[in-house]
């Protein structure tokens, strides 16, 4: 049993497109060995207030710009991972990990909505250096390692609802 007061609540959001591939986005402030695992999905707290919901929308909208999602589901769990000590000066406050609820969203808007500069640069840094649509089983390949039980059990989770896609 995990202490929930040790994992920072935060969101996940697995964003869908017509063709049923994923988004991800590269991370660009972290320096690693291999940058081919620097991928990763939208996520990010959760606001004191703020349901999951609000901020899966909020954390999306500030890290790519995209406005035009339809929710098909949240995961019934809470996913919890542990960042590295090494990864890290200093975790940041008194968290050592994060404790995620995902969504399962759909992008119904044009691919030209995509902004990954956030508009108000003054409280917002920029947090991917670019994006792609990845087809989900080449998503956890990509991924810093101690991310990835989190992704196959998200992706596990939201494996039927691809048939989604065809009916929105």
């Amino acid at each position: 049993m995990k202490d929930d007061d040790l994992y920072r609540p935060c969101v996940g959001a697995m964003i869908i497109n017509e063709d049923n591939k994923v988004w991800l986005g590269k991370r660009i402030n972290i320096v690693h060995p291999q940058a081919n695992l620097l991928w990763q999905m939208p996520q990010g707290g959760i606001d004191p207030g703020e349901s999951p919901e609000e901020a899966v929308y909020r954390e999306v909208y500030e890290e790519t710009g995209i406005k035009n999602l339809k929710t098909i589901c949240m995961s019934d769990y809470w996913y919890y991972y542990d960042i590295p000590s090494a990864m890290y000066e200093k975790v940041k406050g008194k968290y050592i990990g994060q404790r995620q609820k995902w969504f399962l969203l759909f992008h119904d808007g044009d691919d030209d909505e995509i902004n990954l500069i956030p508009e108000d640069k003054n409280e917002l840094h920029q947090e991917f250096s670019e994006w792609k649509w990845e087809l989900k089983e080449n998503i956890v390949h990509q991924v810093i390692n101690f991310k990835r039980e989190t992704y196959l059990k998200v992706l596990e989770e939201f494996k039927d609802y691809n048939i989604f896609v065809n009916q929105i």
